[in-house]
């Protein structure tokens, strides 16, 4: 019977405090302290979720996640099958892959880029984004090359065009000196991805890339492993492989990128996470203030006979309710502003034409900010309640 009633005088204690008016502040102050901070976590990394789902999808769709290759940069696949690896656990496909830095040469400039032969049975990602010509002109022996808009651009070539490629990898010593591997090719379609993926590779027929490379015949550079989960890619590329063989994966060119957007992450998902510690100290301080204040009731409830767990029951549900509601509104709140945050921003006139930013809620994030959250509000409430249990009547009624 005991059990409503400590419910029922500490939820009194919640709305019922009207003598101390700083020690109600105190409270209101820890309430919207920890709704502000579940709002701002909630927020800030369902924005950098978006982020890194993003460039995720931009960049390492297209970039091999990671390839199985050998030391020395080449796979005869007549010794070295893909049926080997395909039960590699987070694999989704795997498809043999040629690929190395090539200088391209226009009339009107000269770059380099990242040379990546393929075939149209393989379904390349960049299929879906060529806006002009198609993935099946690169046939084996057509020497047709497709470009990123923005290297198009940088040359000066459109569809129809030629251009030279050359590899200095794959020289050969003339009596004139050292000449590399070259070729002209016909510009036969255009993508357009984004700016790092239009300047960063282009594509040409496997064939025609090894002729260029001068591979050997059934050589490869080695398997390209499509993901699940990219950027989870150390449990794949942990697993041991045949001697020789070797992983390779996107964090050697783009490893720095993600790494920083991971370590902004984590900081502003700290730094906000202050304001919530505050919030928890005021938790404290205005408990111990209610406790001060009610030396006088708890010792009649002792004298009564309720229990020193029961007192402190009473004073840890005043303390965690603020916590409670706070978290919960803030996490309401928070769900809603991560869902329409482009609307929103758009409505206050904080958005910039053709700009969004991106927003991905991941649920377990959620919880796990609620549960971290009511946890380090009920933790706030054990020492003041403590105190509370603590308390002497006969201390406290001397003076009543």
């Amino acid at each position: 019977m005991f059990r409503p009633l400590v419910f029922y005088i500490g939820l009194r204690y919640v709305y019922g405090q009207k003598t101390d008016g700083f020690g109600r502040f105190v409270s209101w102050l820890s309430m919207i302290g920890i709704m502000l901070g579940s709002i701002g976590l909630i927020v800030v990394l369902s924005v950098m979720n978006g982020l890194e789902d993003q460039m995720q999808n931009s960049i390492l769709k297209f970039f091999p996640q990671a390839q199985i290759t050998s030391k020395t940069g080449r796979i005869d696949t007549t010794v070295i099958h893909s049926k080997q690896f395909e039960n590699i656990p987070g694999v989704e496909r795997i498809t043999p892959i040629i690929t190395g830095d090539v200088v391209l040469q226009s009339q009107q400039s000269i770059t380099v880029s990242t040379l990546m032969g393929i075939t149209a049975e393989d379904h390349d990602p960049i299929e879906n984004y060529v806006y002009t010509g198609s993935i099946d002109s690169l046939q084996a022996g057509s020497y047709n090359v497709i470009l990123g808009q923005t290297l198009a651009n940088q040359l000066g070539v459109l569809v129809g065009d030629k251009i030279r490629l050359m590899v200095t990898d794959a020289s050969q010593i003339t009596p004139v000196g050292r000449i590399p591997s070259q070729r002209l090719f016909t510009i036969s379609g255009l993508f357009s991805v984004n700016h790092d993926i239009n300047q960063a590779l282009i594509y040409i027929n496997q064939s025609d890339a090894k002729n260029l490379l001068r591979y050997p015949a059934n050589n490869i550079s080695g398997w390209r492993l499509f993901l699940t989960h990219p950027l989870d890619i150390s449990s794949v590329t942990n697993r041991s492989l045949p001697d020789d063989l070797v992983f390779t994966d996107w964090r050697a060119k783009r490893g720095e990128l993600f790494q920083a957007i991971k370590m902004e992450k984590n900081v502003m998902g700290l730094l906000i996470s202050l304001i919530v510690i505050v919030a928890a100290f005021n938790i404290i301080t205005s408990l111990s203030l209610l406790v001060m204040e009610k030396q006088g009731e708890v010792a009649i409830l002792k004298t009564q006979g309720l229990s020193r767990f029961k007192i402190m029951l009473i004073f840890i549900i005043q303390g965690a309710s603020s916590g409670v509601i706070g978290t919960l509104l803030g996490s309401a709140i928070g769900l809603l502003l991560a869902s329409y945050l482009n609307e929103l921003m758009s409505v206050f006139g904080l958005s910039f034409a053709g700009i969004e930013l991106p927003s991905l809620v991941e649920p377990s994030q959620i919880v796990f900010i609620i549960f971290g959250l009511l946890m380090l509000s009920l933790i706030s409430t054990l020492y003041p309640a403590y105190r509370a249990a603590n308390i002497q009547p006969a201390e406290a009624l001397r003076y009543e």
